[in-house]
């Protein structure tokens, strides 16, 4: 009773609910797998609509077994069981109807155990004479897919022993798979073929037939439809067609003939499938069948190489595997490439008399080019694909072929040619021998057949770069990069040949001017750095280091009379030396030593300068790259002296630039270094510049080198009486702010955020602003409240809320609120020595996501501060503050209150106040700059108020003009051309007030403004 109601669900959800379906099936076989029904049952329950003369009734009875078949384990079924249904299934075969019904279950049937193999051959002849798959639509035509596909998985033993069962499968195989045109059958299809020609022998009777019912389909084109369920792919269908022709050299004659006449038409996609067909056909149907076609393959293939003007490097004419999709990026001309080089593998690999006979064919065809200056890059790069292969290859292209046009000339494009196709041969070396690796130079020198000629080839080289006028940028760029490739092939140059390569490239980046020359020597030179490090430092790093003069004013000479600028030299040693250890470490000492000498020197402020930014930028780049015990041994050789210079020369210690920037490389000394030793530093610069300088007694410079120092020690570290000079620093500014400049004062208030972030206790901090008078009004108590508040900011403290509140409801001071509003962006700048930097994360309390938090606290209290206050001045602070911390925080916090914020300042730019209108222009250009999306958005509401700014008038004053100018460069340089093309000519019209302003700085904005405009729309000139 409980199977007859699980059978009538079944039969009144068919076309309803297939879910539903498919679990009733699944829950009926699980029912039988487990005994509690039997097949036969079901068979039962289904029989008064098996015999139904209602065609529908008869097709849902069928469905409803095959599905249960489906879901049944294979073991369940006994012999008898399956044979009843075996024979039920074909005595329907009839019904052509209910075609897919039946064969789904045939095809359930054929996983079966308790199938026999007379079963199985009656099945294979019943599709091959009594179904004619033309006659059906796809899902009908896809279940003998399945069946075969099956039925080979599962007999392939069978096959093998019984010729008269694997010929009857594949006739039936045959008679299904011709004229099938479905992407999904013909994957099936593919497949079966495959198995069937990798998996059996004696099936030559077969291989035209197997061949042709796959060949038809090449080339494969196909477009998946939208919303295909299979997501199959044109490139699916590719590769297994390529996979399957190239599977068996039974198919070589047809293959090699058909592919070969592919190559024929004027598809460049069809010449690309064909091609990397014949590139898997080689490499599958092995040297046998090559060695009697690579004639034909050559002939088939050599126009594609000698007409492409495209050319290339060996080392890109990689092997595509035959189990690797095809890149559609990949041209034609290197899918040449790939057969010739697989040609020669294959014939090289089985005998290299056959390769030698294949190679030698292939250079009497090449020779004549040489010898009259035809297809020559071409014909060097196809011999230089030969001897890829192996180091036999490669020694017997080399003796052959390098006479053809290795020649010592002056000529200048005879040089270019020779550079050019020496190239290809380097390449050939590295794909043989390999590439260069770090520290090899203790390596013995390969012994191959282009060691002779190596001489030969550096003199050539070394020629054309040093003999040839500077002129010829190209010549000497070639010789450049050849050097460099040559520095590349492993074991090919000794230490001495390294060296001069290094010499020539040192030399020609000082000497030589032109930039394409700089960059392929600057990339030379890396290239050498990253193996031969210590010969660059030897050759070339001390060679440059050497020229910096020890005079202030000294010319520096090279050969013939040239010159060149110290801040060059510098260049070129940050340029190649960053990111590697050694050539870092050498500069750094180098330019120290050198920075000695200079600072004590009068009038030596810009040199210190020059040598000082090096320093700095080398510690910056470098700054992850220097470990522990790297850092350890830097500081320990420099930072005392540098320390010295610092102190006791005016050029430095009195020169704002040179002290804060030596300051900051201090700062990153001691942030690399080895933090077991930060405590007793700690300690030796307290005693330095509290203990003997008494920077907290009385104002001195010596608070920016002091404060820089301990921005980099271990947040860890004891620093004792902390709170003691904490309170010193405090007084010493609220005494002497009238005397101590800016500069000083900065250095300070910095030092107070430090000490405030670093080591001592939040509360301590929180209960020290409380305890601060915040009626005091002064701007150096303003100042000194900002920055101590900043440390409590930046680590993300719970004790900033209240300061923040104290600092928002300031912004309403009529007195001071301007001046507060400009102290916001003390809150979110980065400070270079005191932000989360790699490497250095525990130098200080720096929290990675601060300014959200900061920002989600005060951007609503301004906003709506802003809304309720009526003073414009007031309105003005507000977004004076708003403007300032906009210019600092991320675009993502920006675009969450865009919405909110771009509306307020629209409105602010109506209102008769200058101040008001300047803010929110600070504002507006600090968004644009950082989110162009906002500018298109507001497009047409924002130019047309723009462009009223520029009338001159009481409240549209200079500063407010300046900033509207400066705006509207930003829209024109930001939003699509269709927008601002809409306003150009309204814009150049307003603007041309500004021509005869009587003040020459908003003339020159005026012009400059008018120029980007008339631009807009116009074709650069060439």
């Amino acid at each position: 009773m409980i199977l007859k109601s699980l059978v009538d669900s079944y039969l009144a959800n068919i076309d309803i609910n297939k879910e539903k379906t498919d679990e009733l099936g699944s829950s009926i076989a699980n029912a039988i797998n487990s005994g509690d029904f039997k097949i036969l049952d079901v068979i039962i329950n289904l029989k008064n609509e098996f015999i139904s003369e209602d065609e529908k009734k008869r097709q849902q009875s069928l469905h409803c077994l095959s599905n249960i078949l489906n879901n049944l384990s294979s073991a369940t079924l006994k012999k008898n069981e399956l044979n009843v249904i075996f024979n039920f299934y074909q005595s329907k075969i009839d019904e052509l109807n209910n075609m897919t019904e039946i064969l789904s279950g045939f095809n359930s049937l054929t996983t079966m155990d308790s199938v026999s193999m007379l079963e199985i051959s009656t099945l294979l002849n019943i599709i091959s004479n009594e179904y004619e798959p033309s006659k059906f639509l796809t899902p009908t035509r896809y279940q003998t897919f399945l069946i075969l596909s099956n039925i080979i998985e599962k007999y392939k033993i069978e096959m093998k022993e019984d010729p008269k069962f694997l010929e009857l499968f594949v006739s039936t195989f045959l008679h299904i798979a011709n004229g099938e045109k479905d992407p999904r059958n013909l994957l099936l299809s593919f497949k079966i073929n495959k198995t069937i020609t990798t998996n059996f022998k004696n099936i030559e009777q077969f291989a035209e037939d197997l061949f042709d019912v796959l060949f038809c389909y090449f080339p494969i084109t196909f477009r998946p439809p939208k919303d295909d369920p299979y997501k199959i792919t044109a490139e699916d269908l590719k590769s297994a067609l390529q996979s399957t022709i190239a599977s068996t050299p039974l198919f070589a004659a047809d293959a090699f003939s058909n592919l070969t006449d592919k190559l024929k038409a004027s598809s460049t996609v069809v010449k690309s499938d064909t091609l990397s067909a014949l590139n898997e056909c080689i490499n599958n149907f092995g040297a046998k069948y090559c060695l009697t076609e690579y004639v034909p393959l050559w002939n088939a293939i050599k126009f594609e190489l000698m007409r492409n003007s495209e050319g290339g490097d060996v080392g890109l004419a990689t092997i595509i595997p035959g189990n690797v999709n095809i890149n559609s990026d990949v041209s034609n001309y290197q899918l040449a490439i790939n057969i010739v080089i697989s040609l020669a593998r294959v014939l090289s690999e089985f005998d290299i008399n056959a390769f030698n006979k294949f190679f030698n064919y292939i250079l009497g065809e090449l020779k004549p080019n040489f010898k009259y200056n035809k297809d020559l890059k071409q014909s060097s790069t196809v011999l230089s694909a030969l001897g890829s292969v192996n180091a036999q290859s490669f020694n017997k292209v080399i003796t052959n072929s390098l006479p053809l046009f290795l020649q010592n000339t002056s000529e200048t494009n005879q040089l270019k040619l020779i550079i050019m196709n020496l190239s290809f041969f380097f390449d050939s070396y590295i794909a043989v021998y390999g590439s260069a690796e770090k520290d090899m130079l203790n390596n013995t020198v390969i012994e191959s057949s282009l060691t002779p000629y190596k001489d030969e080839i550096l003199m050539i080289l070394g020629k054309a770069l040093t003999g040839s006028s500077e002129v010829e940028v190209t010549l000497r760029t070639l010789s450049i990069v050849q050097f460099t490739k040559m520095i590349k092939m492993k074991e090919f140059l000794s230490e001495e040949e390294v060296s001069l390569i290094v010499q020539y490239l040192s030399e020609t980046i000082l000497e030589d001017k032109n930039k394409n020359i700089y960059y392929a020597c600057l990339e030379g030179l890396k290239v050498i750095s990253d193996i031969y490090e210590p010969i660059v430092y030897e050759i070339s790093l001390k060679r440059m280091l050497s020229l910096l003069p020890n005079e202030i004013n000294a010319t520096i000479n090279l050969s013939e009379g040239k010159t060149i600028e110290k801040e060059l030299i510098l260049k070129i040693i940050l340029d190649y030396t960053t990111s590697r250890h050694c050539l870092v470490k050498e500069s750094i000492y180098g330019i120290c030593e050198k920075l000695y000498e200079i600072a004590p020197l009068e009038n030596s402020n810009n040199y210190c300068f020059i040598l000082i930014t090096a320093l700095y930028t080398l510690l910056e780049n470098n700054i992850s790259l220097i470990k522990d015990e790297e850092g350890k041994e830097i500081k320990n050789t420099i930072e005392d002296r540098l320390l010295s210079t610092l102190i006791n020369n005016s050029s430095i210690l009195n020169d704002n630039h040179n002290l804060n920037l030596l300051s900051i490389a201090l700062f990153f000394i001691n942030a690399s270094s080895d933090r077991s030793g930060h405590q007793s530093a700690l300690e030796k610069i307290n005693d330095l510049f509290i203990e003997k300088y008494q920077i907290f007694n009385k104002h001195s410079r010596l608070v920016i080198p002091y404060t820089k120092l301990i921005s980099g020690l271990d947040k860890d570290c004891k620093f004792n009486n902390c709170d003691k000079y904490f309170e010193s620093c405090i007084i010493l500014l609220q005494k002497h702010s009238d005397e101590i400049v800016q500069f000083n004062k900065l250095g300070y208030l910095e030092l107070l955020m430090v000490m405030s972030n670093k080591w001592l206790d939040e509360k301590y901090v929180s209960d020290s602003l409380d305890n601060l008078d915040w009626s005091n009004l002064s701007s150096i108590n303003l100042e000194i409240l900002t920055w101590i508040t900043k440390a409590l900011v930046i680590k993300n403290s719970k004790y900033s809320a209240g300061p923040l509140e104290k600092f928002v409801n300031l912004l309403e001071n009529d007195k001071v609120g301007d001046f507060v509003a400009k102290l916001f962006e003390v809150f979110v700048v980065d400070i270079g020595s005191y932000c989360s930097k790699k490497g250095i994360s525990r130098s200080n309390n720096v929290k990675v996501l601060y300014k959200q938090k900061f920002f989600n606290y005060v951007f609503p209290e301004i906003v709506s501060k802003y809304k309720l206050v009526t003073d414009l001045n007031i309105k003005s602070n507000y977004l004076t503050a708003l403007s300032m911390i906009l210019k600092h925080v991320p675009n993502l916090l920006l675009e969450l209150v865009i919405q909110e914020l771009v509306p307020m300042l629209l409105e602010a730019l109506k209102m008769q106040n200058a101040d008001v209108k300047i803010s929110s222009l600070e504002t507006l250009n600090s968004v644009c700059e950082k989110n162009s999306v906002l500018t298109t958005k507001y497009f047409h509401t924002l130019v047309p108020l723009l462009l009223k700014l520029l009338k001159k008038s009481n409240t549209n004053n200079v500063r407010v003009r300046l900033l509207t100018m400066q705006l509207l460069q930003l829209i024109a340089l930001s939003v699509p051309i269709n927008y601002s093309q809409s306003m150009k000519n309204n814009v150049l019209t307003e603007l041309l007030d500004t021509l005869d302003d009587p003040k020459r700085i908003i003339r020159k904005k005026g012009i400059d403004t008018r120029q980007i405009y008339f631009e807009i729309g116009q074709t650069p000139s060439s």
